[in-house]
C-alpha cells in the first residue's frame, strides 16, 4: 500500500479534510450575514447580497480567509462571533482514526491551512486537533494563500522537503493544483467535506470519502 511504503511526509487540510467543513458553511454562508442584518438594520436578503459580494471581491486571496480583514470590512467582531456556533466544530468521519494509524506507521503529519490562527486555536480548544499532528502551518505564518506557488516554496523550505515522498489531501482542487505544480508526489481530494451537503466531484484527481479506503485492498490512486 503506496501510503505505508512510498510516503514519509503527510499533508493535511484543515476544514473540510480533517475537519466537517459543515461548521464554517454555516458559519460564513448563514450567520455572518444575518448578524450583519442585525447590526446594520437591513433585511436578511441585503445583508446575504451585500456580504457575498464582499466574499466574491477577494475569493481565493489571503484576505478571504482573514477574521482581521472581515472585522474590519463588515464591522463585526469575527474573532468573538465565530464562539456562537462552535458546538458545530467535529471531526469528519474517521479523521481521529487516521491520524491515530498515521502515528502508528511512523509518518510525519503536518496541517497546511488557510485558516486563520484565531479560527484554529478554537478548533483546537473542541477538538484538541493539534495534539495528533507534528505541526500547523497557517499561510497567515507564511504571508501567501494555499493557492498560491509562494505558500508551497515557503513549506518546502520550513520542511526542507522535495515532496518527492509526500501526499496532500485537500478538499480544494485549486489547492491541489498549486500543490502538484510545487511538487508533491501524491494527492487526494475530498468529495464531501460538508457533511449536510452532497459529495462534490473532482476533475483531475483521485478522491475519497473516508480515510479507510486507503487501506482497502483495492484501492487505487490515479496519478
Amino acid at each position: 500500500m503506496f501510503l505505508e511504503k512510498d510516503v514519509d511526509l503527510v499533508l493535511l487540510d484543515m476544514d473540510g479534510t480533517l475537519l466537517d467543513l459543515h461548521y464554517d458553511s454555516h458559519f460564513w454562508l448563514e450567520f455572518v450575514p444575518s448578524q450583519y442584518a442585525l447590526f446594520h438594520r437591513l433585511s436578511i436578503e441585503q445583508a446575504t447580497t451585500y456580504v457575498f459580494d464582499q466574499y466574491k471581491a477577494v475569493w481565493g486571496t489571503l484576505s478571504w480567509y482573514s477574521y482581521d480583514y472581515w472585522t474590519e470590512t463588515l464591522g463585526l467582531d469575527i474573532h468573538h462571533l465565530q464562539h456562537a456556533n462552535k458546538h458545530k466544530i467535529k471531526w469528519r468521519e474517521d479523521t481521529l482514526w487516521f491520524l491515530k494509524k498515521l502515528k502508528k506507521l511512523g509518518k510525519k503529519i503536518v496541517i497546511l491551512t488557510n485558516a486563520h490562527p484565531s479560527g484554529i486555536a478554537l478548533k483546537d480548544q473542541q477538538t484538541q486537533l493539534l495534539s495528533h499532528v507534528d505541526l500547523a502551518i497557517s499561510s497567515h505564518e507564511i504571508g501567501h494563500e494555499k493557492e498560491s506557488a509562494f505558500f508551497w516554496e515557503a513549506v518546502k523550505k520550513q520542511l526542507n522537503t522535495d515532496f518527492s515522498r509526500s501526499i496532500f489531501i485537500d478538499d480544494s482542487e485549486k489547492i491541489l493544483v498549486a500543490a502538484q505544480s510545487a511538487g508533491v508526489e501524491y494527492l487526494v481530494g475530498i468529495n464531501k467535506p460538508d457533511s449536510e451537503k452532497p459529495a462534490q466531484a473532482m476533475q483531475s484527481f483521485s478522491t475519497i470519502t473516508e480515510f479507510q479506503e486507503f487501506f482497502q485492498p483495492h484501492y487505487q490512486l490515479l496519478k
